[in-house]
């Protein structure tokens, strides 16, 4: 009986890869998981930064915004940076809800350093529906021909 319960000994260990097999593989899963991280991270990078490259010479300011409920809508826009830029496009946004109440579309060319008046009123709104409510907050919102953007938020008075 003793030479039975030797066998069912040597029979009941299981044979396991050695420690250091599994050390090399366990570290070659976290380097092609780091290669394959960093290729997709590159990739998404690259692909970020070649969409923002064109504003970097772009820059708008809007210095000051005004929103009438019945006179129209005014707004003093700057171009900062050192390349001239069209404002393509002007959009009034509900703060509260942001959906669009206003847009409308423009071709206004602003040389460096020079800042422009831009006026408009209800017959101007291509979308949306222009605010007829006083004391709503409102945001401005100015786009240009490379889709640079800039908001302004202002309440809209009387």
């Amino acid at each position: 009986m003793e030479i039975t319960a030797k066998r069912s000994r040597s029979r009941s260990k299981a044979k396991a890869i050695s420690p250091i097999i599994a050390t090399l593989i366990l570290i070659v899963i976290t380097v092609v998981a780091g290669v394959a991280l960093y290729g997709f991270v590159s990739g998404f990078m690259a692909k970020t930064t070649s969409s923002t490259g064109t504003f970097s010479s772009a820059s708008l300011s809007i210095q000051a915004a005004s929103v009438s409920a019945t006179k129209g809508f005014t707004i003093l826009v700057t171009n900062t940076g050192s390349t001239p830029v069209t404002v393509t496009a002007i959009s009034l946004i509900n703060g509260s809800t942001n959906s669009l109440m206003c847009s409308t579309t423009s071709s206004i060319k602003i040389s460096p350093s020079t800042t422009v008046s831009i006026t408009g009123n209800s017959s101007n709104c291509t979308s949306g529906v222009y605010p007829t409510e006083s004391g709503g907050y409102v945001i401005v919102q100015v786009m240009t021909s490379g889709g640079a953007y800039v908001d302004y938020g202002t309440t809209v008075s009387p």
